[in-house]
Parts: C-alpha cells; structure tokens; sequence
C-alpha cells in the first residue's frame, strides 16, 4: 500500500554568483528531481511550492528542470514565510527542500523553523529516500564518508544534502510548456514576527579562506587522517589572559609561513 499520496517540494530563487542574475537553487533542484523521480515510481502527486516573487526568473528553470506547475505564495517582505508555508502543507505526506541556501554563511534555519512550527520531524543531510510498508527509510550523509539509515513516520520533512545522487536535465521544452500559478497568501502578518526581526536578506558572500598549516604527510598518512577522528595535532591554550592568548595564536601562524608579519 503507497502510504505517501502528495509530496511537496520548496524551492528558493537563488543567485548567480558572479553576475548576480536570478537562477535555480541547486540544493532546491536535487530535492525537486528526487520528488519527481520519486512521484513517478510511487505515483503520488508531486507539487512544487515557492513563497516570494511570481514573475523572479529563476522559477523558470525549476521548469526547465521537470516542475511541470509551480505553486508562489506572493509574499512581501514584511511577511513571515514560514507562517506562509506551513498553511499550504497541511495536506503533504511528505515535504523536501535543500538542505541550505546556495553559498556563504548560510542559516539553513527554514526547514527547522517549518518542522517546529508544523509539528512533524525533520531529517537532513538525506542522500536517498525509500519508502517502506508505514515509514520511510533515509540514507543521511554523516562525515569522513560515513552513513547511516534513519526511518521516520509520516508525514516528516526531508533536507536533501548538496551531494544527493540526482542528475539535473534542463529541458527548454518543458520551461516554456510548464506554468507558474499564484496562490492567495494564505496568513496577513500583522505584527512584525520575532524571526523576522532576527533575520537579515543579503545576497550571499564569498566563504572565507580558511588558514591551514601545510602538512608533510605521505598519501597512506592523509588517508588514515581523513576516514578516522584522531587528534589532528595543534594545541588548546586554557591559561593566561586574552593578549598572552593571543601571542600563542601569532606565534602559530608566524612559525608556519601563514602571516608574514
């Protein structure tokens, strides 16, 4: 018995990194492909569900990329989406989105913030999903190369990880058949809400440059550090005020050519 009738997927309008155009979100497209391949196989009803801006360009692509309609709640800026979308996924089974935005310091707080707000569980970080007889069963990406299978009842929210196995095939067929449906908005806001006042819409920045000591280790010797959890060396200064602190730090980064002051 297919226990999943309707799955929903949310998608972002992203950014060009470099020229700034509005384009797809990848990690929002690895979800959407594996809804759609997923609708197929179970035949179940597969939505694609976008709260902001109607007329943004980068909803096209979602079509290009198999979204045969997609679902926009107009919504101002002033409006909470999460309140916005947690009205129209009362009837989901099951809901997918990417994991984070696209780059840079990134919260990746939505699909936590929709969980709590809805009621339902949260899995990230999933690689593949399979349905079984009353739950699903999700492969989640764990570090060093390790997974581990979680199952979850229904209905549940699934964070697809940026290194799902989905291939995206953009089709200018399908944008220009596919269309974009307006929804009402479903909730006014008439109070500022306390995640709005804490969050910030900026376009994303270049992710710093992290300071790393250059190791001389053979290939066997990078190998083993990298699949096991030992200590990778270094040291954790506990005594002293913050300037003697401080000295350590220099003193670390003079000795391994990574200031030159």
């Amino acid at each position: 018995m297919n226990i999943i009738k309707h799955i929903t997927t949310l998608v972002s309008a992203g950014r060009h990194p470099v020229s700034g155009e509005p384009r797809h979100c990848h990690n929002d497209s690895l979800a959407m492909t594996i809804g759609l391949d997923m609708a197929k196989s179970i035949s179940a009803k597969h939505h694609v569900l976008h709260a902001g801006n109607p007329d943004n360009k980068a909803l096209s692509e979602y079509l290009a990329l198999g979204a045969g309609q997609i679902d926009v709640i107009p919504i101002s800026d002033d409006t909470d989406v999460v309140d916005c979308l947690a009205t129209q996924l009362n009837h989901a089974d099951l809901i997918l989105t990417g994991s984070r935005a696209e780059s840079g310091e990134d919260s990746s707080l939505l699909p936590y913030l929709l969980a709590e707000k809805i009621g339902i569980p949260l899995v990230v970080n999933a690689l593949a999903i399979k349905v079984k007889a009353n739950t699903i069963e999700v492969l989640q990406f764990l570090p060093k190369g390790k997974r581990r299978h979680v199952t979850v009842k229904l209905p549940a929210i699934i964070a697809i990880h940026p290194l799902a196995p989905a291939s995206l095939k953009f089709s200018y067929a399908r944008q220009i058949s596919g269309a974009i449906k307006t929804l009402p908005v479903p909730y006014t806001s008439t109070s500022t809400s306390v995640h709005k006042t804490q969050w910030q819409t900026l376009a994303s920045i270049r992710k710093p440059i992290k300071l790393k000591a250059p190791e001389n280790k053979s290939g066997h010797d990078r190998m083993m550090s990298a699949i096991s959890s030992e200590s990778k060396g270094g040291a954790v200064v506990n005594n002293g005020n913050s300037v003697e602190k401080a000295q350590v730090i220099l003193g670390y980064l003079r000795e391994h050519r990574l200031i030159n002051f």
